[in-house]
């Protein structure tokens, strides 16, 4: 029910994040750092104008929140375009993808349970939540790489395909690793009951669910790139009859909501189904030009800026400091969530820059200064974290347990998001310097199916 205090959460969320948002695009930054500070400022940490609501409490701002994770996924899904991604830098953007996720996935997931055990938790506890971080951690922000090589006028170099192609297939890997996740994470759900879980039969059901997964997966796919394009321009087309563009975008709602109330019945999760419905949707003729500008104006015109700035309410970076310390040498110590935040910023921009170095090597083709700023233009978290994070902060490995993931952790990503969108560009400028250095040109820009252009950077 709308009140004035929520109506009022709204409007002052909605004005200061566009004002952040717009000083943070200024200074080289996405937006999203803006719209996190909004929540920061509002939320309990500085003003105290807005508390997130208790746990097991409705509320209101937390639903449009939520909301906010559906557009994301849903325009994430809409800027995938499989078949031109399988023709153009796809060995080089999936091995990039794999090695710099796996580094990171890795190193996460080692380093959070070692962190979980010395903050008293148990191991598949903690394991759970360093996977859960890993995924979130992989998803790579290229807006400002996108946005820096637009300012100098290098729209065609093979270090922007590159990034567009990664763009990509990050998307599929993370949003397959979270499918694969969170299908474990409802059989621990199921099966713990506080008596010992039979590994056998464990890791049989995982097992088993995961193959279930791939060949759902897997057909869909097949599906998108054979049928989904014909199906949808036929319906849309229906549509488009009307001469009346709202009837598309309420079509596409349709699609969306459809798929993803099927995902969440199949126990994919709703999420999955919002990301699927929007890749389905990728192959119209009328993506580009009608459905996402007008959903991408829906999205970040209220829900997603509601999502960042109410992550931002969440965050308590003062429990960086509050929680036990571990003695590293002679009378150095460090709070644990502290040093988590440390060496989670290090593994994703080192782990990032490692596996793109490594991945332009294994694929070839490329000179070492281009893998060079392609790696650097990779260093910055992107804001799937948040989305992938913000997931776990909603849903619990056990009935009636703990949500997987803290405030402490939600607090540790964001500023790692922050951190990370404040050094990448740093980086990026310095790797352009060379005095002779001179953008490439090209008589035509790159399009995809039907002869639109493709990728994110298309609203840059």
């Amino acid at each position: 029910m709308l009140s004035t205090s929520l109506l009022l959460s709204i409007l002052l969320i909605l004005v200061l994040g566009k004002i952040l948002g717009i000083a943070a695009e200024r200074m080289g930054m996405p937006s999203l750092v803006g719209e996190l500070l909004t929540g920061i400022i509002l939320g309990p940490m500085m003003l105290g104008i807005i508390h997130p609501a208790a746990a097991g409490s409705e509320d209101p701002l937390k639903f449009l929140s939520d909301l906010g994770i559906l557009f994301m996924m849903f325009l994430m899904g809409l800027s995938i375009d499989i078949e031109s991604v399988m023709k153009t830098n796809s060995r080089s953007a999936a091995s990039i993808t794999i090695i710099g996720a796996a580094i990171v996935l890795a190193l996460s997931t080692a380093l959070m349970a070692v962190i979980g055990m010395a903050l008293g938790q148990d191991l598949y506890t903690s394991v759970i939540q360093g996977c859960l971080i890993g995924v979130g951690l992989t998803s790579t922000s290229t807006v400002i790489g996108f946005r820096y090589l637009s300012e100098i006028g290098d729209r065609f170099s093979n270090v922007f395909k590159t990034l567009v192609a990664v763009e990509v297939t990050d998307g599929i890997f993370s949003i397959m690793a979270l499918a694969v996740l969170l299908s474990i994470v409802g059989l621990l759900a199921k099966g713990s009951t506080g008596a010992a879980i039979d590994t056998n039969g464990f890791m049989s059901e995982v097992g088993w669910s995961t193959f279930k997964l791939f060949l759902l997966m897997l057909g869909f796919m097949i599906f998108v790139i054979k049928f989904g394009g014909v199906v949808t321009d036929w319906l849309l087309g229906v549509s488009r009859k009307s001469r009346d563009e709202q009837s598309i975008i309420t079509l596409s709602l349709i699609v969306l909501f459809a798929v993803a109330t099927l995902s969440d019945w199949l126990e994919l999760t709703y999420v999955i189904g919002a990301f699927l419905a929007g890749a389905i949707l990728a192959g119209s003729p009328y993506s580009s030009t009608v459905i996402e500008p007008r959903i991408r104006a829906i999205g970040y015109g209220l829900f997603i800026p509601i999502f960042f700035a109410y992550t931002g309410i969440s965050m308590d970076f003062s429990a960086l400091f509050k929680a036990p310390s571990i003695r590293l040498a002679g009378n150095l110590a460090l709070p644990c969530y502290l040093l988590l935040f440390l060496g989670l910023l290090v593994i994703v921009m080192a782990g990032k820059y490692i596996g793109t170095r490594a991945g332009c090597a294994l694929s070839g083709g490329y000179k070492g200064y281009e893998a060079h700023r392609i790696g650097v233009s990779l260093m910055c978290a992107g804001e799937d974290a948040l989305v992938i994070v913000g997931i776990g902060a909603s849903i619990s490995a056990s009935p009636g347990g703990q949500h997987i993931i803290s405030n402490e952790l939600l607090s540790i990503v964001g500023l790692i998001v922050i951190v990370s969108s404040l050094l990448a560009p740093i980086f990026m400028k310095r790797s352009y310097e060379e005095k002779d250095y001179t953008p490439p040109v090209a008589s035509h820009t790159r399009t995809g199916l039907n002869g639109k252009s493709k990728g994110r950077y298309r609203s840059l």
